[in-house]
């Protein structure tokens, strides 16, 4: 099997910003709901506008759905380079060789 080398620190601190940039864009896309009224579409066209405004809807949340999975993915992945870094410190530790914060 390969060897694998990261640099922990900067790998959790590369993730922290998806998460805080994650967290602004989720902040800023619940400020901004889509806002088309029926009477937009025109004159007899008012079933149309609803229509209109339920698909602009289901964007809206699909796309929060995205932003909370892509927070959800970086969290776990934070917790992933944890627990390897936990598991390779033990072992290097063991070996009587530790280098902190390089893996």
């Amino acid at each position: 099997m390969p060897d694998v080398f990261f640099d922990e620190d900067e790998a959790t601190r590369l993730l922290d910003a998806v998460v805080d940039q994650t967290r602004a864009q989720s902040d800023a896309h619940r400020g901004d709901r889509p806002n088309f009224p029926q009477s937009s579409a025109g004159r007899d066209f008012g079933g149309h506008g609803a229509q209109i405004q339920g698909l602009l809807n289901r964007l809206h949340e699909r796309g929060a759905w995205r932003l909370e999975n892509i927070s959800a993915s970086a969290d776990a992945a934070r917790e992933q380079l944890r627990a390897f870094g936990d598991v390779d410190r033990g072992l290097a530790g063991q070996l009587g060789d530790q280098e902190v914060g390089v893996n």
